[in-house]
């Protein structure tokens, strides 16, 4: 959950699972709740009243249980594989997880595979020393006071650029710093991270933790919240190198950029340009120990999960505060997850290729092309756009990239990979840092590539879907592809409230506040008329304040923060349902409920305050009532009236694609 953005480098390799919410359709509301009064709670009851959440999670929905009977498969076939008759990285991935699944030798190694980075670390001596060694710092993801990475260009799609952002903070969110519940997290901080350092072996950790919130405190004023980074062209800046460069202070940038990518680059993508103005002022000679001691701080935090079981224990001690987590997973499970993150695209392949099936891959694509047809014949009877606009969204829509089930072949990266044996004097932080710098490397090679669309960020054994305005794609991993979002078994009504609702959400994304942006080669482009941006702008305000101010939890939601979110499921639903009345067999019960269904979750206290900080989606229950609340049909299927609470008087309810 912390946001150390100085680590995004790990992150290439590392990359959590996000498990969003599932569940099984439901056409008997043996429920007290009048599903006119609240549909998600009618159909969802039973599994609401008897899921208790385990004390090693967060919270518990649908698509979590998806996902973890997605590992638990994969998990089985792994421990029973014959290794003998394997490639080189399905094989490494193998040792990997041994070495983190050994905690016996973990245990007996405690910091002592740490010691190097933090000796790394307090070596240095002035920010001089530091740039002395910044391209090797950048490179072996150590942390630093600044971000950067590779990534296609917003403002020229088929191109790559350099982007380069502030590291993130302690907390959550800057919004977190002036509240009650911001400060005990920080107390938590503190104490944990002192507890890491004395495990350590570091005396002087009360310094060392009062400086790294010192520093931290410094950079507060100058890093956006998640409602305003959310807006993708207002992370988008490019700024000349000469420019720039002139930020860095002690720091030579140009050097740096020069080495890491082998050629000058014309220009950085600068996605907080607040920071770097000011950071000349914060990156100082004055601050260098405060600097120093929360790049070891941070570092420790992060390295802890590759350490013994009880840096493991320590470290979790603010992850449990912040997402009310009452106990830590059981080790071997945290093993595994550790591997199948660091071997994503291997993993996901064998996934793929073994639980996948063509027929489901013809059938989803049929669907898909389906979805994509009645999202363009939804256009052409728009009444709000010019003919213009009409025509340049149609053809945006004609060049929409789809990837379902998993990719045609694995990320050659993992070919680069060397995994070294405890005999062969090698850690599991190591191997693990070692492969993090393979990717960093990769990522900084793609400079000088073209983009490639076709390219996934998921795996294919990963539980969500996604849309990329840059590439233009949508994708469909092959673990979301199963009941109750997808199955042979299931009517074509719950197909379309599952899978259907799901593949036009991402359609839409396109054409969402951020989405809509982006031109039909995926460059930041208008291709819309004065007056049809500014008839878009009431509607999506109109979407904003439907949500606003809407309370769960011991909060409230904020309508700006999910407004791309709810646009794509109020375009998701329609969109499916339109196609699906169109069949003769249609049944809108097991489409409305299968749509409930998929967002039913419950989750602690703490983590929901969390994801209405920073969640850009609407809270399941109100994602699901609130959509249904738009469409005349829900009204008509199950007889809703004004008197009702699922009703929206109709002057406010939102219909925009």
């Amino acid at each position: 959950m912390r946001r150390f953005r100085f680590y995004r480098a790990i992150a290439f390799v590392l990359a959590a699972l996000v498990l969003v919410s599932v569940a099984y359709p439901v056409t008997v509301f043996a429920t007290s709740v009048r599903l006119q009064d609240d549909f998600y709670t009618a159909v969802n009851d039973q599994w609401l009243r008897s899921t208790s959440i385990p004390a090693d999670l967060p919270s518990v929905s649908g698509f979590q249980e998806l996902a973890q009977s997605v590992y638990a498969q994969i998990r089985a076939d792994f421990d029973r594989m014959d290794r003998s008759d394997m490639d080189c990285s399905l094989g490494q991935f193998l040792d990997y997880c041994d070495m983190a699944s050994d905690y016996t030798t973990r245990n007996a190694q405690a910091a002592q595979p740490l010691m190097a980075y933090i000796e790394r670390i307090l070596a240095l001596e002035s920010l001089a020393d530091l740039d002395a060694q910044l391209t090797e710092w950048v490179l072996d993801c150590m942390p630093l006071p600044f971000s950067i990475h590779v990534s296609p260009d917003m403002g020229f799609a088929a191109r790559h650029a350099l982007y380069v952002s502030d590291p993130g903070l302690i907390l959550p969110d800057v919004t977190y710093y002036n509240t009650p519940v911001g400060q005990e997290l920080l107390a938590t901080f503190a104490e944990t991270g002192q507890a890491l350092l004395e495990l350590a072996g570091i005396s002087n950790s009360a310094q060392i933790l009062a400086d790294a919130l010192a520093f931290d405190a410094l950079l507060v004023p100058y890093v956006e919240s998640a409602e305003v980074s959310g807006n993708y062209t207002q992370m988008y800046n490019p700024m000349d190198m000469d420019a720039f460069v002139a930020f860095g202070g002690v720091f030579d940038f140009e050097h740096l950029f020069q080495a890491l990518l082998h050629q000058r680059p014309t220009e950085v993508v600068v996605m907080n340009p607040k920071y770097f103005a000011a950071f000349g002022e914060i990156v100082t000679e004055a601050n260098f120990p405060k600097l120093q001691h929360w790049m070891l701080v941070n570092a420790v935090f992060h390295l802890a999960s590759y350490l013994d079981q009880s840096f493991l224990q320590t470290a979790s001690n603010y992850q449990r505060t912040l997402t009310g987590i009452a106990a830590d997973p059981e080790p071997s499970d945290l093993a595994f997850l550790l591997a199948t993150n660091i071997f994503g695209g291997v993993v996901g392949d064998y996934y793929g290729q073994i639980y996948f099936g063509e027929d489901a891959r013809r059938d989803v694509t049929d669907m898909t092309n389906v979805l994509i047809e009645t999202f363009k014949q939804r256009l052409m009877r728009n009444d709000w756009l010019s003919t213009e606009t009409i025509e340049s969204a149609i053809a945006k829509l004609d060049t929409l990239e789809v990837n379902i089930g998993y990719p045609d072949q694995v990320d050659p990266m993992y070919d680069k990979f060397q995994f070294l044996a405890h005999e062969d004097g090698g850690t599991l932080l190591d191997n693990t840092m070692t492969f993090a710098k393979v990717a960093r490397a990769e990522n900084f090679a793609r400079y000088s590539e073209p983009v490639n669309r076709r390219a996934w960020n998921m795996t294919a054994h990963t539980v969500n879907a996604q849309y990329n305005p840059v590439t233009h794609a949508i994708t469909f991993p092959a673990a979301l592809l199963q009941a109750p979002f997808y199955c042979s078994d299931q009517s074509v009504s719950q197909n379309y409230g599952g899978i259907g609702a799901v593949i036009a959400h991402e359609i839409t994304h396109a054409f969402d506040w951020n989405g809509a942006q982006f031109d039909a080669s995926g460059s930041l482009g208008n291709w819309w008329t004065e007056t049809d941006t500014a008839a878009f702008e009431l509607k999506t305000k109109a979407m904003i304040e439907l949500f606003d101010g809407l309370p769960h939890g011991n909060g409230f939601l904020c309508g700006r923060m999910t407004v791309t979110e709810n646009t794509a499921d109020a375009g998701g639903i329609g969109c499916a349902l339109e196609a699906l009345r169109s069949l003769p067999e249609a049944d809108l019960v097991a489409f409305f409920c299968n749509w409930a269904t998929i967002w039913r979750n419950v989750a602690t206290s703490s983590y929901e305050d969390l994801l209405l900080t920073l969640d850009v989606h609407a809270p399941g229950k109100i994602r699901a009532n609130m959509q249904l609340g738009n469409l005349d049909e829900f009204y008509e299927t199950f007889d809703v009236t004004e008197e009702d609470e699922m009703y929206i008087p109709e002057s406010a309810r939102v219909v925009i694609w």
